[in-house]
């Protein structure tokens, strides 16, 4: 069986019970491969980065193999880039979308899209065409400056580090796994600062030398990351340097590149 998730969002959590930590956010539209049933819980495998965890049942929608085949029968789907609001036809109350919810068959003329049996219809414009990687990398990330930091976090309204990095990149049609010490993996190294491009990620370790942080490098030696809330700070070879404080608050640990030429 397979699920998704069709509210606003959901909480992921490590264990079936809603004060177990919540460890990510499956995002509208999001499915996921349902391993084990618990009373009310699932748990899941995103489809998205393979990430397992726990979900309330009363925030997703099941559906079978068949069911599965069908979502994704045309290959069409589109990831909102900004927050919208959308109704669907069999209620009488909108709902509030975020950046990177997943809109199935969206028709960009009538602005409605669909989840399995349910259709929506927008009240505003969710997507943006993708033109310019660079731009776009720097629009959608600048979107989410002054967003509050939270641990699993992957909307607007809280964020963690590579929440923010895994939600940007969907966005542009490139998936990166959840943690920022999976996502490190890819990409090939980037050995010099002054080599770097806009949309390079750069990884920070702590002193036993474990991946803790990741941010966007943006144009003029910025970066874009959320500790505290998302802020813009300068980067260099020895890490993130925080104006405000005057200050070093995170160590370089490496920089890499996962987008092509």
């Amino acid at each position: 069986m397979f699920g998704v998730v069709n509210q606003c969002l959901a909480a992921l959590r490590k264990e079936p019970f809603k004060r177990s930590e919540m460890i990510s956010q499956p995002l509208f539209g999001e499915t996921f491969e349902i391993l084990e049933e618990h009373r009310e819980w699932f748990r899941v495998r995103q489809s998205l980065d393979q990430y397992e965890g726990w979900i309330d049942s009363k925030h997703c929608q099941q559906f079978d193999d068949e069911q599965m085949g069908l979502l994704t029968l045309d290959g069409v789907s589109s990831v909102a880039t900004r927050l919208f609001t959308a109704k669907a036809n069999t209620n009488d109350f909108p709902i509030r979308l975020c950046p990177g919810s997943t809109l199935y068959n969206f028709n960009a003329e009538n602005g409605t899209f669909g989840l399995l049996n349910e259709t929506y219809k927008t009240f505003n414009i969710p997507v943006e065409s993708v033109k310019s990687t660079e731009q776009d990398i720097i629009n959608f990330s600048e979107s989410y400056v002054n967003s509050p930091y939270l641990w699993g976090g992957r909307s607007p309204y809280g964020i963690d580090c590579s929440g923010l990095t895994q939600v940007i990149f969907k966005m542009i049609g490139i998936s990166l796994p959840r943690d920022a010490s999976q996502q490190v993996s890819l990409g090939s190294t980037v050995d010099f600062i002054n080599l770097t491009r806009v949309g390079d990620l750069a990884y920070f370790d702590d002193e036993e030398g474990n991946i803790i942080h990741v941010g966007i490098i943006l144009n003029e030696n910025k970066i874009i990351h959320s500790s505290g809330y998302v802020k813009i700070d300068l980067l260099d070879q020895q890490g993130i340097y925080n104006l405000q404080h005057k200050r070093y608050s995170h160590k370089l640990r490496v920089i890499k590149r996962v987008l092509n030429d």
